[in-house]
């Protein structure tokens, strides 16, 4: 296994650890104002490993084309690994209501319907014989999302400094991917629809 996929595994194991901190942090309360050292402590954690997490998701693909290792393996995993840290992360943090002050559980459908859609599109457009990389649009969604939760475990952990983030890259984060999921339609769109005439 190369450097990118080992980079890329790494991230789902810290996704895992970015879960098991808040599910450990979860039965406190709405925020950690006022718990014991050990739970802010798990708060904190959770969104340092997020942080390193996402900067990850940005390092294996950048070394998988600088030094030209793009393997199947990692076409696979790169995107699931981010999936499963967005998706599983905002999932995580409807249990805590200070992050629902801002987060709303139509948001998180709406992001876990988009990864579905855009993966369903992808498979069958790549079964075309053509390829379907991830485009510039998408990576900034990706980047506002990241924003938007590494700012709502901010919250969790609490710290009131990071809501007015949170509340920005909620709606940067819902444009993005809304705006981003039609993107991938259309330029699917010959693939998807050329049949139907």
């Amino acid at each position: 296994m190369n450097v990118p996929n080992l980079i890329t595994t790494a991230r789902l194991v810290i996704t895992v650890l970015v879960f098991v901190c808040l599910q450990l942090v979860a039965p406190h309360g709405a925020t950690t104002a006022g718990a014991g050292g050990g739970v802010v402590l798990l708060a904190w954690a959770a969104w340092g490993l997020f942080l390193v997490a996402a900067f990850t998701d940005f390092l294996d693909g950048y070394l998988a084309r600088k030094w030209n290792l793009v393997t199947a393996f990692g076409r696979v995993a790169d995107p699931f690994a981010d999936k499963i840290l967005i998706t599983g992360s905002l999932v995580m943090l409807m249990q805590f209501p200070v992050a629902m002050s801002v987060l709303t559980a139509w948001y998180v459908v709406v992001v876990v319907a988009r990864e579905f859609l855009v993966t369903a599109i992808r498979g069958v457009v790549e079964a075309s014989g053509r390829p379907f990389p991830a485009d510039r649009l998408g990576k900034w969604k990706m980047v506002s999302q990241c924003w938007t939760v590494g700012a709502l475990l901010a919250m969790v952990a609490g710290s009131d400094f990071f809501t007015p983030l949170a509340v920005a890259g909620y709606w940067v984060s819902l444009l993005l991917t809304v705006v981003s999921g039609a993107n991938y339609v259309m330029k699917a769109k010959d693939v998807l629809f050329g049949g139907a005439r």
